[in-house]
């Protein structure tokens, strides 16, 4: 990754260029004009260590009170712009050289563990919705014995019984069944832990897996780790 480190032209604050992204920092008018517009160029090339290199041979740089052309730096040394020395940010700088990149594979586990529950309340309602039908199976297997043989119509009554109990324990089962607000739980804790790591944004009701087709959060550009 490389900055582009220069006055900025309307506003006299130093300017920090990192791609299609500006930063502006200082006050209004507080860069002086011996420093260039396009002064210097600051290069990563590990977390720790960094090559700053004039853009123009013209242009002056200090590190550490010493005249550089290029220099190897840390993010400890001291780096000023210009004649007049005007000091650099570096610090802050620095932090828009951190890589952006957000860590989302313990996604993975959240969106299985949502999907897994929301299966399971789902063949729970399933079940209670065939409990409530097997009376309507009984009364029927009942009623066609009964017109195939008079010997079974002592036992319509038995019948009759099983099936009302059957009902009773289905309607039992649909009135308290808390499936309706267990999956408004599940759907609120999954809205608050299915998130961008880096800009909180809720990932929407995706799989995993399609999720991970995507290489950047579309809010923050924050590039995924998978």
């Amino acid at each position: 990754m490389e900055l582009i480190i220069g006055r900025d032209g309307a506003t006299a604050k130093l300017k920090v260029v990192n791609g299609t992204q500006v930063n502006l920092y200082g006050e209004a008018a507080s860069v002086p004009v011996d420093v260039s517009r396009q002064h210097c160029q600051l290069t990563a090339i590990d977390d720790n260590t960094f090559v700053i290199k004039n853009i123009k041979a013209a242009n002056v740089t200090w590190v550490n009170g010493i005249e550089v052309q290029t220099k190897k730096i840390s993010k400890d040394d001291k780096v000023e712009l210009g004649q007049s020395r005007y000091s650099v940010p570096l610090l802050e700088i620095l932090e828009q050289m951190k890589p952006n990149i957000a860590d989302i594979t313990p996604l993975k586990a959240v969106w299985e563990e949502y999907n897994q529950s929301t299966i399971a309340i789902k063949k729970r309602q399933q079940k209670n919705n065939l409990l409530a039908r097997i009376p309507i199976f009984l009364t029927m297997l009942g009623g066609g014995l009964i017109a195939v043989s008079e010997a079974i119509r002592p036992y319509s009554i038995t019948f009759t019984v099983i099936a009302l109990l059957i009902m009773a324990y289905g309607f039992y089962r649909q009135a308290t069944d808390r499936g309706i607000d267990e999956q408004e739980k599940l759907k609120k804790q999954f809205q608050r832990d299915y998130v961008c790591p880096k800009c909180g944004r809720f990932m929407g009701f995706v799989d995993y897996d399609l999720l991970c087709q995507n290489n950047n959060c579309p809010a923050c550009k924050a590039r995924y780790k998978k």
